[in-house]
């Protein structure tokens, strides 16, 4: 990043872009997850056999890193000058944002992100 240049994480289009996928986050349910009983939720995020069931069940449910961690991200792969960053359950893309932020204000970089849910996929390259 050159010193004249605010970091694109509080620049247009991202900061306009990370406001409006924060408050779809706030605002989205998942009727799916809402209608479980609280043990059978438990039940489904602890097993290591119905990992599957859960997330079909939570494919339009918003997982997102906090805006105070996604400034973590940012802040740990900016000081660690990070070139190349490894994410792994992308989610609709806001970690991923912040992540490419650092990188493209570390002066480039290469982001590998995964996500098990396809839908997911389609939204998160859309941002």
């Amino acid at each position: 990043m050159t010193p004249d240049k605010a970091p694109i994480l509080r620049s247009s289009p991202v900061a306009p872009l990370l406001d409006r996928l924060f408050a779809e986050a706030d605002a989205a349910t998942s009727p799916a997850i809402s209608n479980l009983a609280p043990e059978e939720l438990q039940r489904l995020v602890g097993s290591r056999d119905d990992y599957v069931q859960f997330y079909g069940l939570a494919k339009d449910l918003w997982l997102p890193v906090s805006r105070e961690t996604g400034r973590l991200l940012y802040m740990l792969a900016r000081t660690m000058k990070a070139q190349h960053i490894m994410e792994f359950g992308t989610s609709f893309g806001i970690s991923t944002i912040h992540l490419a932020a650092a990188l493209r204000d570390n002066g480039g970089g290469r982001l590998i992100t995964t996500e098990f849910e396809p839908s997911k996929i389609v939204r998160a390259r859309q941002h």
